[in-house]
C-alpha cells in the first residue's frame, strides 16, 4: 500500500563528528512536518539512510590505522543513538556501503555502460595530491580541493565518465516542471551552459568498485546518492524497482549546497531510468526546498570557527521548538542561548496550565486551521509563536480534560516528548509514526 505522501530528507554522511545542528534543523523540523500531515489524517512514508562511502572515513582510518568499514559503521551506530534521542519517525532503510546496496550502484553503472552512457577516456583531470584522487570540476573551488583545500594539479589520466551532456537540454527543460527554489533553478541552468561529462572514477579504496574486470578505481559517491530515494521504496534483492513500487518524492529537503551536483546528477540518473522504462516519470521530485543556515556570532556554524553548537547539549523538545522559532525555515537564523531558554519556560508554563484539571472547554478549530496553513507554508516560526499567543489568550481559563488532551496532541507534533500529565493519560502517545509506505 502506497502512502499519501512521500517525504525524503537528504541523508547524512556518518562522520566521526556525529549529527550537527544543521542535520537537526533538517531532520527534526521536517519530522514535525510529517507528524502534522499524519495528525491531519494522511499516511506518510518517511525513510532514512546513510551515505556511507567517501574520503573523510578513509583518510581518518588511514591516520589511525583502522579499517574504514569499521570506522564508518561505528559512526553510524553513534548517529542512530542521536537520531533516537531526536525522537523522530524516520524509518532507516539503507546504508550505501552495505553489499545489498552496492550491487544496485554497480547495476546502475552497468546499465549506463550498456546504453553507451558510460565510457573510459584519456583526458586532463583535476588531481588532488593530498586526497590522492581525481576530482570533478565542481569539486574544485578557485583551484583548490573543496574537501582539504590543497592546490589542484592538472594531469592526463584515463578515467570513467557518464555522458551527462547527452541530457543537457532535457535537464534544462525539466526545470520548468519542478517546484524548486528559483535560485536553485538559476544555478542549475548556469551550471548546465558549462557542463562537461561527469567524471565518476575515484582512486580510493573506500568506495563502490567499478564493475569492470581489472578496474581498480571506485565510483564517485555522487553515484551512490543518485538513486537512494528509489531503493527506499523496495527491499527486493532481485529487481531494482519492482513493478507497482514506484512513488514520486512529494517533498525533498536538504541544504542549498547540493543545488547543483547532487540534484543534477540525481535528475540525470532518473531520466536514464525513465528512458529504460524503470520509472514512469522523467523528474524524481515534485517539490524541493532548502532549509536555511543556523548562524552564531554572525557566521555559519563550524568547528574551525569555534562557534559550533552540539545538539546533544540540549533537551530535544526545547531544541526542536527553538529551531522552528529561530526564523523562516528556508532562511534560518541566529542562534541565541538566551532565546533557547525561552522555549523551556514556555513548555513549563503550558504544562502547568494543561495539568490544572479545570472545566473550561476551548474551541481549537480555528487555531488548528492556522497551524495547518503555517506548517504547509513551512512557517514553523509562526507555528511556535501561534502556540505562545494561544496560551497567552487563554491562560486565565482552566481547560477541561478534552481541551487539555487536544492541545497536548497538537503540541506533541512539534515537541514529541511533551506530556502534560493530566489524569488517565499514562502511557498514551498521540502521534504515532505510521508510515504505510513501501
Amino acid at each position: 500500500m502506497k502512502a499519501d505522501f512521500y517525504c525524503a530528507v537528504m541523508f547524512p554522511y556518518p562522520s566521526a563528528a556525529g549529527l550537527h545542528l544543521g542535520h537537526y534543523y533538517n531532520y527534526a523540523v521536517i519530522d514535525s512536518y510529517c507528524r502534522w500531515l499524519r495528525h491531519r489524517g494522511m499516511t506518510v512514508f518517511q525513510p532514512f539512510g546513510y551515505d556511507a562511502f567517501g574520503l573523510p572515513a578513509e583518510n581518518y582510518a588511514r591516520k589511525v590505522r583502522r579499517d574504514p568499514a569499521d570506522v564508518t559503521y561505528e559512526n553510524i551506530r553513534q548517529f542512530r543513538v542521536q537520531m533516537a534521542r531526536m525522537n523522530t519517525c524516520y524509518e532507516e532503510r539503507l546504508v550505501t556501503c552495505d553489499p545489498s546496496y552496492m550491487k544496485w550502484t554497480q547495476w546502475i553503472f552497468t546499465r549506463l555502460h550498456e546504453r553507451g552512457l558510460a565510457y573510459k577516456a584519456w583526458g586532463e583531470v583535476n588531481w588532488c595530491p593530498s586526497c590522492e584522487t581525481v576530482l570533478a570540476n565542481e569539486q574544485v573551488i578557485n583551484g583548490h580541493c573543496e574537501r582539504c583545500g590543497s592546490a589542484i594539479e592538472r594531469q592526463d589520466m584515463s578515467q570513467w565518465y557518464f555522458r551527462i551532456t547527452d541530457y543537457r537540454d532535457r535537464l534544462i527543460a525539466g526545470l520548468d516542471r519542478i517546484n524548486m527554489p528559483e535560485s536553485t533553478k538559476r544555478m542549475q541552468r548556469t551550471w548546465l551552459a558549462d557542463q562537461r561529462d561527469w567524471c565518476i572514477s575515484r582512486q580510493r579504496a573506500w568506495g563502490c568498485p567499478i564493475p569492470v574486470e581489472g578496474e581498480t578505481d571506485t565510483l564517485d559517491t555522487f553515484v551512490d546518492s543518485s538513486f537512494y530515494y528509489l531503493r527506499y521504496l523496495t527491499d527486493s534483492e532481485t529487481e531494482f524497482l519492482p513493478e507497482g513500487c514506484y512513488q514520486p518524492v512529494d517533498l525533498y529537503v536538504g541544504g542549498a549546497e547540493h543545488a547543483c551536483m547532487h540534484l543534477i546528477y540525481t535528475r540525470f540518473i532518473h531520466m536514464v531510468l525513465f528512458d529504460m522504462g524503470i520509472v514512469p516519470q522523467e523528474e524524481p521530485f515534485r517539490k524541493v526546498i532548502h532549509q536555511g543556515v543556523i548562524r552564531k556570532d554572525g557566521a555559519k556554524m563550524s568547528k574551525s570557527k569555534g562557534n559550533a553548537v552540539s545538539p546533544d547539549d540540549y533537551d530535544p523538545d526545547e531544541l526542536r521548538l527553538y529551531l522552528m522559532f529561530i526564523g523562516p525555515y528556508v532562511e534560518g537564523g541566529e542562534w541565541s542561548d538566551e532565546h533557547m531558554v525561552g522555549q523551556r519556560r514556555f513548555l513549563s508554563r503550558i504544562k502547568r496550565w494543561l495539568s490544572e484539571n479545570g472545566s473550561d472547554r476551548i474551541n481549537l478549530s480555528a487555531f488548528e486551521d492556522q497551524v495547518d496553513r503555517d506548517v504547509r507554508a513551512f512557517k514553523f516560526n509562526k507555528v511556535v509563536s501561534g502556540f505562545m499567543e494561544f496560551y497567552n489568550r487563554h491562560k486565565h481559563l482552566r481547560p477541561d480534560e478534552e481541551t487539555a488532551r487536544r492541545v497536548e496532541e497538537v503540541l506533541s507534533v512539534f515537541a514529541p516528548g511533551f506530556r502534560a500529565g493530566h489524569p488517565g493519560d499514562e502511557g498514551s502517545g498521540f502521534i504515532s509514526c505510521r508510515t504505510n509506505g513501501a
